[in-house]
């Protein structure tokens, strides 16, 4: 029976695992419920993406004709009884928020297959994360207002008794009116839980947006409570000021020093630009401070500090960062260089000055005219010369006119290239074909990016959908890894999911783990994979070194990666 591709609506194969015309991935939960809605009531709109633990569907109820978004517990964790109780708990917590400024809950639910999905309310808008990529930094005062309303939305779940710990750009969601709604509970926890570590020992949450508390930074008998929220809306101020986070860094052992160093020479605290107001960068050093006890005591007075300095702002004040960039990247050249009205003038003169400087240093540099000299452009055009004497009848500028047109690059290029011809000409040095200047070469692409554990949650996703297009309809796969115990886990695991292993396979699967046991129960990982398609890479995944406990080892939490790539 044909399939309708819910982004193209195009007609297609049921088993195809993602669309051929547009590239969408084709989830088994869509092919299932293509006919029929989710649980009789539900019709599967769209795929909006894909969370930590679940598939994210916008659907529609076929009885209110509301648009609602429906989570679905992943297939690939759905064993996983650890994850069923997070994915139960989320959905409990949920139910004890009610504010405006928090997504709402409407349904949970189980279905026959023994899966389980939610119900929340539909947002139609983006989150900051999105924003930024597309808009750039925000105006302080907007930035304030939005950080604002975000604040009052934690407020509410810490009254709730509830810690949010994954407040990011990517959970905050701004509604076309410009109203915040934090979303994803899904690592939420009660007050009395201490620490931000499931019971496998991997940390839930993003490194870039974790308090030093929410890294276990705590003194014995101390537990994570609200505060650890305003300090990850902190920082997610800062990058909508800036352009960039205030700690950055390369791996999770970086991210653990730069929040948790209490030591200002180690890690000093950021400063914002000198044309933001001072209120600002008090109220964000107090947010931002490492001693918990030194920040806003709640939720509710970082609001009241947030909305006093936005009232408190000049006109100049609170467009400041219209004027900024976002997060430096390199200028490209000159087309888009070109392109800014400011700067144009600036090179167009830039330009003048070196062609006229070249003009200049051709003219001192020419000898005097002496009759071997006329064969100096002679050298510059042909392979090798060995300085023949002039002909008699044609005159230094006949021959000009007779070897220009052979040189095809532009004017100044010419008169830069003759300065170089060797001098004098008795020197029998040969030098290198002077002909006209070939196009530069087109650089070689950089390497595709790569999935990091642990990393940016949307850098990560778009890095598995690209994957996932250029490995649908993937069916035989091979393995190389360094070690035979991980060949062996990687392909049990690929059987487990339909996939064959064959030596023969167009796609290969490249993999280098490495488990060192420190003593006392501490290991330590790392692992770097790829997967290459007929020779060329299309996935690249990486398990930066990091001590644990318990948790997966390096082939295992490739494996969960994996899964996803070639679902």
């Amino acid at each position: 029976m044909p399939f309708q591709c819910p982004r193209c609506h195009a007609e297609i194969d049921r088993n195809f695992k993602a669309c051929p015309h547009c590239g969408e991935p084709i989830t088994d939960f869509q092919r299932r419920y293509a006919d029929a809605p989710i649980d009789g009531k539900y019709r599967i709109v769209e795929r909006l993406g894909m969370g930590g633990m679940g598939e994210v569907y916008k659907v529609e109820h076929t009885y209110l004709g509301t648009t609602r978004v429906v989570k679905v517990i992943r297939p690939q964790i759905a064993d996983s009884h650890e994850a069923h109780d997070r994915f139960l708990r989320e959905a409990r917590l949920a139910t004890r928020v009610q504010h405006p400024n928090v997504a709402t809950l409407h349904d949970f639910s189980g279905l026959p297959d023994g899966s389980h999905y939610m119900v929340w309310e539909f947002i139609e808008g983006e989150n900051i994360a999105q924003l930024m990529k597309r808009s750039g930094v925000f105006p302080p005062r907007q930035a304030l207002r939005l950080a604002a309303q975000a604040a009052r939305g934690l407020e509410a779940i810490h009254r709730a008794g509830i810690i949010h710990r994954d407040i990011s750009p990517e959970n905050l969601m701004v509604t076309g009116g410009s109203e915040v709604k934090i979303i994803d509970l899904g690592v939420a926890k009660s007050e009395e839980i201490d620490n931000a570590v499931t019971k496998t020992g991997i940390f839930v949450g993003k490194l870039r947006y974790a308090s030093p508390e929410h890294l276990g930074v705590l003194d014995d008998g101390q537990k994570i409570d609200g505060r650890a929220d305003i300090y990850s809306l902190g920082v997610v101020l800062y990058e909508m000021l800036t352009g960039r986070p205030p700690f950055e860094a390369t791996s999770p052992h970086q991210y653990l020093m730069h929040h948790s160093s209490r030591e200002s020479q180690v890690m000093p605290m950021p400063v914002l630009p000198p044309s933001m107001p001072a209120s600002l960068q008090t109220l964000l050093a107090r947010a931002l401070d490492r001693n918990r006890n030194k920040r806003f005591a709640t939720a509710g007075e970082f609001a009241s500090a947030l909305e006093e300095v936005e009232r408190s702002l000049n006109d100049s004040e609170a467009d400041a960062t219209v004027r900024m960039t976002p997060a430096p990247a390199p200028i490209p050249s000159s087309p888009t260089v070109m392109e800014r009205p400011s700067r144009a003038p600036v090179v167009v003169i830039a330009l003048l000055a070196i062609a006229f400087a070249g003009v200049l240093a051709a003219l001192l540099m020419k000898p005097k005219p002496q009759p071997p000299i006329v064969q100096a452009p002679e050298t510059v055009v042909t392979t090798k010369t060995a300085a023949p004497e002039p002909a008699p009848d044609v005159p230094a500028q006949s021959t000009m006119e007779v070897k220009q047109p052979q040189i095809v690059a532009p004017p100044p290029r010419v008169i830069t290239t003759t300065t170089h011809a060797p001098a004098p000409i008795q020197t029998p040095v040969p030098e290198p074909k002077p002909v006209a200047p070939a196009p530069a070469p087109t650089p070689a692409p950089s390497s595709i990016a790569a999935y990091v554990e642990g990393g940016d949650g949307d850098a990560n996703d778009a890095v598995l959908e690209s994957a996932q297009r250029a490995l649908s309809g993937t069916t035989r796969v091979a393995v190389r890894a360094n070690d035979a115990t991980w060949s062996t886990q990687l392909t049990r695991i690929l059987t487990k999911h339909d996939i064959t292993v064959a030596d023969d396979a167009d796609v290969v699967i490249h993999f280098d783990g490495a488990l060192e046991r420190l003593g006392r129960g501490r290991k330590r990982r790392s692992a770097t994979a790829s997967i290459t398609k007929n020779g060329r890479t299309v996935f690249r995944y990486e398990l930066k070194p990091e001590e644990y406990r318990v948790g997966d080892d390096p082939a295992e939490a490739f494996a969960r990666i994996l899964g996803d790539v070639l679902r």
